[in-house]
């Protein structure tokens, strides 16, 4: 797999535990992964009528290092982010990632951080501390703020929670457990599958779906045409779409 959209940035000011927050049993995710999927939805949609701005959510979102990150690269295109997951943990790590995306949130982060430098004087927290200012210029800058939430909730279920909440998701981006450090906490006996059909009634007419999983695992739906797939190292990026009502 050849990257289309973006270019081989280093992205330091968003690297896990240096502004974004980290915690044990979460995982990062490739910076530069999340913004190629991301554009290339965005281009897909944008050829299909839906040229946003976007409701983005992930199901399956962990601490939300994900959107965060896609929340600064990307903030203009996005009216909505939502983010869920089963470990209230990771839900409260993640409210307070995508709270980075907010004025007040990035204040509070560049304080925490300017403390740490005061108290111990090390290059790392100096470092984080400019990574941070330059967050919160981007946060400055944007034109218009983007509507956050997120919330406990089991992917594998029926998502009563998003009903009515920011309208219709546009695009889906999630990266589904695949062992190592996460897995499944569902009894669902394919989780993917049923993540997929409860979404259905929860889609714009005009929406993706971006699945990324094992590199053995292939992704299909009946409900669902795939759009594109690639792989990137132990990873497969499936994009799906809703098939129309006369092919389904």
């Amino acid at each position: 797999m050849s990257y289309r959209f973006t270019l081989d940035h280093h992205y330091e000011d968003l690297a896990s535990g240096r502004v974004l927050y980290n915690q044990h049993g979460t995982t990062a995710f490739p910076v530069r992964l999340a913004s190629e999927i991301f554009l290339r939805a965005k281009q897909h949609l944008t050829r299909k009528g839906n040229a946003g701005p976007y409701h983005l959510y992930d199901p399956c979102g962990g601490g939300a290092y994900l959107l965060t990150s896609l929340g600064f690269l990307h903030g203009e295109d996005l009216r909505a982010m939502t983010a869920s997951d089963t470990n209230p943990a990771a839900v409260s790590l993640a409210a307070r990632n995508l709270s980075l995306l907010t004025p007040e949130g990035m204040e509070r982060r560049i304080g925490q951080i300017r403390e740490l430098y005061e108290q111990f004087g090390k290059a790392s927290h100096e470092e984080a501390l400019e990574s941070a200012k330059r967050l919160a210029s981007v946060v400055e800058a944007r034109s218009k703020p983007v509507a956050i939430d997120c919330f406990e909730a089991d992917a594998t279920k029926p998502m009563d929670r998003l009903t009515g909440k920011a309208g219709k998701l546009d695009m889906i981006i999630t990266d589904v457990p695949y062992g190592n450090v996460v897995d499944w906490q569902s009894a669902a006996g394919d989780p993917v599958n049923q993540l997929l059909s409860h979404i259905i009634p929860l889609l714009a007419p005009v929406s993706l779906v971006a699945i990324v999983s094992s590199k053995e695992q292939k992704i299909s739906h009946d409900r669902y045409d795939r759009v594109v797939h690639w792989k990137l190292g132990k990873r497969r990026v499936t994009l799906l779409e809703l098939k129309s009502e006369s092919s389904s």
